[in-house]
């Protein structure tokens, strides 16, 4: 059984630690670093034809569609976003997989002004307009009845939610915990009666010290007969 990440690629830290922890499914990652819906909904079918043992699949776009005019190469008006991420959504449920929707983190304008300021990149970005497209986000998932994980209000209630981000938009060490511990309960019920009892190779105390081999052997014959 498989459990597919369709995110930023800077949130793939959570997909292996929850592949980690789960040996009972694999978790095949897809992250587009600066990619807005419009460009991931084109490039869906691509990554995403196949789908056969899927059971669930993570979403988490919003950030750069929520830009300001001027970034024209990620700016994307907040009706399309919608449809967007519907249309996505949708790909995932004609295919019978489940899928778990995140909203965008939180924003730290001055924080992200600051590090544009210092790299030499336009500052395109502002809190308000960051948390409409969360809002937004919450909204679609909820009008396809799918699971969804709103991280930015979750964030925004911390009183140090400023700590979860390294430079205002990306997560901190912490940040990328504080995703996954509001993320792995979703995946927890989601892939409940979903995976199989037994992980999908022996665990390593359990082979044979001397004769791994065999003991590879009888597991595949008792469950992948």
């Amino acid at each position: 059984m498989t459990v597919a990440a369709f995110w930023k690629k800077y949130n793939i830290q959570q997909a292996v630690q929850w592949g980690s922890r789960h040996t009972r499914a694999d978790v095949v990652v897809r992250g587009f670093s600066g990619y807005n819906t419009r460009q991931s909904r084109a490039l869906l079918p691509h990554v995403a034809s196949d789908l056969n043992g899927v059971v669930a699949a993570t979403i988490l776009l919003g950030a750069n569609d929520a830009s300001q005019e001027e970034n024209s190469q990620q700016s994307v008006p907040i009706q399309e976003y919608s449809q967007n991420l519907k249309d996505i959504i949708t790909h995932f449920q004609h295919a019978e997989v489940t899928p778990v929707v995140i909203t965008s983190p939180a924003l730290d304008g001055r924080a992200w002004q600051k590090y544009c300021g210092d790299t030499g990149r336009p500052f395109t970005k502002e809190e308000e307009l960051t948390a409409q497209y969360a809002q937004t986000c919450a909204q679609a998932a909820a009008s396809l009845k799918v699971p969804c994980v709103d991280l930015h209000t979750a964030m925004i209630n911390q009183a140090d939610w400023r700590e979860l981000l390294c430079d205002g938009l990306h997560f901190s060490r912490r940040g990328s915990e504080f995703l996954a511990s509001l993320l792995l309960p979703t995946l927890e019920r989601v892939m409940s009666g979903r995976v199989p009892s037994h992980p999908l190779l022996p665990l390593w105390d359990m082979t044979h010290r001397d004769h791994p081999a065999t003991t590879f052997a009888e597991w595949c014959a008792q469950h992948y007969p």
